[in-house]
């Protein structure tokens, strides 16, 4: 009775390890593979996009664009100005004439979430 019991505990522990267990591991490793083609994708999206850029910056119109941008450049013949964003606009104004139109003109002058 003993030696059945042991036995059938052994033919079970036999079908686990050789059988459960590596369709588990097949099945984590096959999301890991998915997960890992996403990735890849996404990586080479921006390799793309990289490449993209490089050969822009390449170009003489690139280099130009990149040194304005970047270095503030200013061809002979123009003008550089440089425009500032507004000042923040007080908000704890008193009540009465004139702050009522004025707080008007900060609201319509502050964007909208």
């Amino acid at each position: 009775m003993v030696l059945g019991a042991l036995a059938g505990v052994v033919v079970l522990t036999l079908i686990t390890s050789l059988a459960v267990i590596p369709w588990r591991t097949y099945g984590e490793q096959g999301d890991r593979i998915d997960e890992l083609a996403d990735q890849l994708a996404r990586l080479e999206a921006v390799n793309a996009d990289l490449s993209a850029e490089v050969q822009r910056l390449r170009t003489d119109d690139g280099v130009r664009e990149a040194a304005r941008d970047e270095l503030g450049y200013v061809a002979d013949g123009e003008d550089r100005e440089t425009v500032m964003d507004a000042p923040l606009l007080p908000t704890d104004l008193p009540n009465g004439w004139p702050y009522g139109v004025i707080a008007d003109i900060i609201a319509a002058r502050t964007p909208s979430p």
